[in-house]
């Protein structure tokens, strides 16, 4: 029972947080068209993979570890606060060194380097929602994440009813993570009667040492979803990002649908391969083939009305990103099904296959963009993306045929403690 509550939350909190941001991107393109949407896509990329890095898992561990144990909480909150706030840090220090280097618009440069302390703001309001899932309060995590992102869309409105520019979606964006910040932590601190007093700094290299292969995979997953919008902005302008952004959004908005049913899958995958192999292997066969259909269904709806989608949602100004859309279309099959078995993966104790098949992904990517992007812009960034999460899925293939985890025996003696379903 408390398990269906969770995945409730969970998918309440996905499915509001995703209109929020579809919400708040519609407003951004049809109100400020193709250019100035480009540099906040390219912008928000940035930040959001700083976010990840930042972060560093540490949210993750921090649930295990604290629902091993609920009497450390405050010294595990305290000692992940403090780690976060040096590696945000780092993080907004090397996102301002990196891009100046590659960027040539001082103005983007100086307006990044102000948004980057949304990274600080977001990796901290984080460790407070998923403070309450160590306790099995989901619902703490559920409502101020999604609060975070619905106070998004009045106070953007407002900036740019005040001055259609750039720099006032930075400056409502950074207003609105700080009221969640503030929100965030008087609520757990005052619902967990925490004391946060002391931030524990000698223990953050331990906290290194522990949580650094989970990181990871966070931090690789986040670069490769993120990496064609950052070689676009470098490559082709803000117009570029702003068309290809146009129809990578809807993709993002459709992940919520194998998100939520990986998070939900994955305990019962982790106990099964254990102690269950039959059960593990008709769970997985049954995922796998709805999640495919499901994903292939939406794929060619799309593909076959994304003319109709995109001047319905973005208007004739965002007219180039049909082809776009149409190459990103054959993605969601191989979104769906990856996505799944990238769980399936550390269920059965492969976790570093995860982040091995992420990095040659990511690699292959990047070639890709390099040689496709000049050529073919926008274009050429989906079809990069395209061959990527092709190459991606004949790896995790390859990698199960390899592995035989579905000929093997009950493994009663393997003990899997994973928490990785607090991650994505």
């Amino acid at each position: 029972m408390q398990l269906t509550k969770n995945i409730a939350y969970l998918f309440s909190a996905r499915f509001i947080n995703a209109l929020s941001i579809m919400a708040l991107i519609l407003i951004i393109s049809r109100r400020l068209g193709p250019d100035i949407f480009g540099g906040y896509s390219f912008m928000n990329a940035v930040i959001m993979t700083g976010i990840v890095v930042a972060t560093f898992g540490l949210d993750t561990f921090m649930v295990r570890e604290v629902s091993r144990g609920p009497f450390l909480g405050n010294q595990i909150l305290s000692s992940v606060l403090g780690f976060k706030v040096i590696s945000s840090l780092v993080v907004m220090a090397l996102v301002f060194t990196l891009f100046r280097y590659f960027l040539h618009d001082q103005a983007m440069i100086r307006l990044l380097a102000v948004f980057s302390i949304v990274i600080c703001l977001n990796s901290l309001s984080q460790s407070f929602w998923f403070y309450g899932d160590a306790l099995q309060k989901f619902q703490f995590h559920a409502s101020l994440w999604a609060f975070s992102n619905v106070i998004k869309i009045p106070i953007v409105w407002f900036f740019i009813s005040i001055e259609q520019e750039l720099v006032m979606i930075i400056y409502a964006l950074i207003i609105a993570e700080i009221i969640s910040l503030i929100i965030s932590g008087c609520l757990i601190r005052r619902r967990f009667k925490l004391i946060l007093g002391n931030l524990f700094f000698k223990s953050i290299p331990i906290l290194l040492k522990k949580v650094w292969p989970l990181a990871m995979v966070f931090i690789i997953s986040a670069i490769y979803f993120r990496i064609d919008m950052m070689m676009l902005e470098v490559m082709k302008g803000e117009k570029a990002v702003g068309i290809y952004s146009a129809s990578y959004k809807l993709i993002e908005f459709l992940s919520i649908i194998p998100g939520t049913v990986t998070i939900a899958a994955l305990p019962g995958l982790t106990a099964d391969y254990s102690a269950n192999i039959e059960g593990f292997r008709t769970s997985f066969f049954r995922t796998i083939s709805v999640l495919g259909f499901g994903g292939a269904t939406i794929g060619l709806f799309l593909y076959l009305f994304s003319k109709q989608v995109i001047l319905l949602l973005y208007g004739p100004l965002f007219s180039d990103s049909v082809l776009s859309l149409n190459i990103l279309s054959g993605v969601i099959f191989f979104l769906f099904v990856n996505g799944y078995l990238a769980y399936v993966t550390i269920a059965t104790n492969n976790d570093r296959a995860v982040a091995l098949i992420l990095v040659i992904s990511t690699i292959l990517n990047v070639l890709l963009n390099f040689y496709l992007i000049p050529r073919y812009s926008h274009v050429g960034a989906a079809l990069s993306t395209l061959i990527s999460d092709v190459f991606m899925l004949l790896c995790y293939i390859v990698l199960f045929i390899k592995t035989n985890i579905f000929l093997r025996e009950n493994l009663n003696s393997i003990n899997l403690n994973y928490d990785y379903h607090q991650g994505l």
